[in-house]
Parts: structure tokens; C-alpha cells; sequence
């Protein structure tokens, strides 16, 4: 268990945890938008090749499911970074606790039964903010995927 009573809150420390965890915040979400654009470029770099090697009726359903499998992965990715960055900060006390905050907080899910101390707690709504925002683009990125398979078939 993390002793509460030792964690500098001063006004110095407060500002330093939000300017962190902010960039933290900003850097993954901007890898998740980069990763969007390069899945999106390689599957239409991919499409004749695929069609080629594959046949045109399978085309469809290896773009589909590279997608998922993509964004899924960086789902994971991604919220396995804020485990190892709460971890590293101890925070939480273990590197599973960190895995399993950052993704009921990623997805908005928020059971509140790990909570994080202050100043650190501000950290909790930039994630989940970030993370709902994450899901709708990768979520808007399958639709158009889908609709680009559908389209063509």
C-alpha cells in the first residue's frame, strides 16, 4: 500500500505532476493519431498487393482485419504506458494495478476502487478525456475502413 501521508503537494510539485501528466497525455494521443494516418497509408499502399497474392475477395477482409488487430494492439500499447509511468512513480503498487487503472480509466469504465494520490488524481480525467477521444477516432478510422471494403465490393 502507498503511504498517503508522504506525497509532496506542494504548489511547485502540484504544477510539475500537470505539466507531465499533460504531455504524457498529448504524446500518446498524438502516437495514436500517427498511427491512424500510417495504418491508413500502408493498407492503401498494400491494396493492390494484397489483391495480387491474396485474390480480390480476400482483399477486404485482411484490411478489416489488420485494422483491428492494429488499433487493438495500440489500445494495449498505450495503456500499458500509463501502467509502466504509474508504476514508475509509484503510484500504484504494481505494474498490474497501474494496467488495470489506466484501462478502466482509458475507457471510462471507472470502477474507483484504485485511486491514484494527489496532486496525481488530476491525471485520472486527462486519461479518460484522451482515451474516449481515442476510441471515437479509431472507431470513426474502422467505419471509414469498412465503408471503403463495402464500397468496392
Amino acid at each position: 500500500m502507498i503511504d498517503r501521508r508522504k506525497v509532496d503537494v506542494s504548489p511547485g510539485r502540484i504544477h510539475r505532476v500537470y505539466l507531465f501528466a499533460l504531455m504524457l497525455v498529448i504524446g500518446l494521443f498524438l502516437f495514436h493519431t500517427l498511427l491512424l494516418f500510417e495504418v491508413a497509408e500502408s493498407l492503401i499502399q498494400l491494396k493492390a498487393w494484397l489483391g495480387e497474392h491474396l485474390g480480390p475477395h480476400r482483399v477486404g477482409r485482411t484490411i478489416v482485419l489488420t485494422s483491428f488487430v492494429v488499433l487493438f494492439i495500440a489500445h494495449i500499447a498505450e495503456a500499458s504506458t500509463y501502467g509502466l509511468f504509474l508504476r514508475w512513480n509509484r503510484l500504484v503498487p504494481s505494474f498490474s494495478e497501474g494496467l488495470y487503472f489506466a484501462s478502466a480509466t482509458i475507457t471510462a469504465l471507472g470502477y474507483g476502487d484504485v485511486v491514484l494520490p494527489p496532486p496525481w488524481r488530476q491525471l485520472g480525467p486527462l486519461v479518460t478525456i484522451a482515451g474516449l477521444l481515442k476510441f471515437g477516432c479509431s472507431t470513426a478510422f474502422l467505419f471509414v475502413i469498412m465503408q471503403a471494403v463495402w464500397g468496392s465490393q
